[in-house]
């Protein structure tokens, strides 16, 4: 996964979010914190609707894990996930909910009515409303396609930085809607990119092709921030392949 050009390299994470949330000091915890929260919250989120939470229970139950992850509370039991942040939240939020319902078992009712959300809160419920997850699709299955698809989304502004740092945004610009869309060039569509890029077709299938090698070298530091034990990103990579497939 990682790049063969010499100028792909991209910085890579000495700690993992999980070692500084866990590890860290309390001020680097905090910023990890921030960090996962920024990132992960939406498919965490996902997870608690697609259960069955009504919008502001939802955001109660994930403002209150969160809190407790600040209090490093919520890592306890790291072995049950074997050190993955996709893991670790996972069953961590599992718990918290069966707890979070014991305490609040008057507040949850199956068929109430949804009110409408805080302003200061609608933004993660309109972007809610707006998928289209299929009927058969679980909780689980929802969190796992969203963890992916925000790494992948992590990776590519990743890569948007790097191009920017040297000069070339334009052709990050030019480019991304084709690694977004799996790295192909389609018909009519690869010399109308060169022309956008201003270079001939040659040299637009060259860029790209240094372009993907840097996207999974993003990618591939991406998963390294969700492990603690750098051998199971590729099975994290596995599990991101399959997520989207």
């Amino acid at each position: 996964m990682s790049s063969p050009h010499a100028e792909s390299h991209l910085p890579a994470t000495q700690w993992t979010l999980i070692a500084r949330l866990r590890h860290g000091d309390p001020q680097d915890a905090k910023r990890a914190l921030d960090e996962l929260i920024s990132q992960y919250r939406y498919p965490l989120y996902c997870y608690l609707r697609r259960r069955g939470y009504q919008h502001s229970d939802a955001d109660d139950i994930l403002q209150d894990f969160l809190m407790k992850l600040l209090r490093n509370e919520s890592f306890a039991s790291a072995d049950a996930s074997k050190g993955r942040l996709r893991c670790m939240l996972h069953v961590s939020l599992e718990r918290f909910v069966i707890s979070w319902e014991r305490a609040n078992k008057h507040r949850r009712t199956e068929f109430s009515i949804e009110e409408d959300p805080a302003p200061g809160d609608s933004d993660i419920e309109r972007r809610y409303q707006h998928e289209n997850f299929q009927d058969h699709e679980t909780p689980d299955q929802i969190f796992g396609r969203k963890w992916t698809l925000t790494l992948l989304g992590a990776a590519l502004s990743r890569v948007g930085e790097l191009y920017k740092a040297r000069g070339r945004e334009q052709l990050f610009k030019v480019l991304r809607p084709v690694l977004m869309d799996g790295g192909s060039l389609r018909g009519e569509q690869g010399p109308l990119l060169a022309e956008a890029a201003g270079m001939n077709y040659g040299a637009l299938r060259t860029a790209l092709m240094r372009m993907m090698a840097d996207y999974q070298e993003a990618l591939h530091q991406e998963i390294l921030q969700t492990v603690e034990d750098p051998a199971a990103a590729k099975e994290e990579f596995a599990h991101l392949r399959q997520s989207v497939s």
